[in-house]
């Protein structure tokens, strides 16, 4: 285990998740849920403290894993925010933490419900798209395996106390991720899209953030419909992270690549293609 006394920066609250499973487990669905869990923790985070008047990006946000046990899986992951400032130190790591597993918590029962009725409800839906994905692989382990369950508990090692503890079996587990599915699938059904399905290479790619509306660093190729590189907007939240993390890849290279694609062109007075709107980004396919 790290000693947050000689870790600057780590607080001595814990968010100790415990995947409880009784037969292998595929080592990409288990590395999903842990990204998953420390993708929202980072936007719930930087949200956080912009309402209280701070300045932060997710790069300033970490959680990292202080200590793994067997007996299943035990992980226990510790918060370090020692360049968020002054604002931050006046915030509790354990309430932070408390919050943030009822917000977890919050999301499994919404999605749940949903599993179990099988309506989702598009038009109150409260969460975005790219939190409905990160739901999903959250829960992928447990509800991959039939004994399986989810636990979140907040612990602080200064007063040696369990401050909460949410639990998730197995059913839980599957019926939260049926309904975060049903939900992507329902919003994916509700855009539509001028061209299904057809490949765009990038001429142009920028290491900022791919954007679904305004300025673009983004241009591409669609043969299929215009031999001229326009520029490209992202609709779905997902679809830019995907793009974001391609680009930022010093080891890959997003010209080398084609995208499989569903997109609304956007024509001017005379019907020429002046840009391309991505609904939904199916595949990244390498070059070989």
């Amino acid at each position: 285990m790290i000693d947050s006394a000689t870790h600057k920066g780590i607080s001595s609250a814990r968010i100790r998740l415990h995947f409880d499973v009784h037969e292998p487990i595929e080592l990409v669905d288990l590395t999903l849920s842990f990204q998953a869990i420390a993708r929202e923790y980072r936007s719930f985070l930087v949200n956080l403290v912009r309402a209280q008047g701070g300045k932060s990006t997710d790069a300033e946000v970490k959680l990292y894993v202080t200590d793994i046990k067997n007996n299943c899986i035990w992980a226990e992951l510790g918060s370090a925010t020692e360049i968020m400032g002054a604002l931050f130190s006046t915030m509790s790591h354990t309430n932070t933490f408390v919050d943030f597993a009822q917000h977890i918590s919050a999301a499994v029962n919404y999605f749940k419900s949903i599993g179990r009725s099988g309506k989702p409800d598009i038009q109150s839906l409260p969460y975005s798209n790219k939190q409905i994905e990160i739901i999903s692989d959250i829960l992928k382990t447990a509800a991959k395996n039939k004994n399986g369950a989810l636990g979140i508990s907040v612990i602080d090692y200064e007063t040696n106390e369990e401050k909460l503890t949410v639990k998730f079996d197995h059913n839980d587990a599957l019926d939260a991720r049926r309904g975060a599915l049903l939900t992507s699938q329902e919003l994916s059904s509700k855009r539509d899209a001028d061209y299904k399905e057809v490949l765009m290479y990038f001429h142009q790619a920028n290491i900022e953030q791919p954007r679904s509306e305004g300025r673009t660093g983004f241009r591409g190729v669609i043969k299929s419909i215009s031999d001229k590189d326009l520029p490209v907007h992202f609709i779905s939240d997902l679809d830019q992270d995907r793009i974001s993390s391609l680009v930022s890849d010093p080891l890959l290279n997003p010209f080398k690549a084609s995208y499989r694609v569903d997109v609304n062109v956007e024509t001017d007075r005379n019907d020429k293609p002046r840009f391309y709107r991505v609904v939904n980004l199916h595949e990244i396919i390498p070059e070989e």
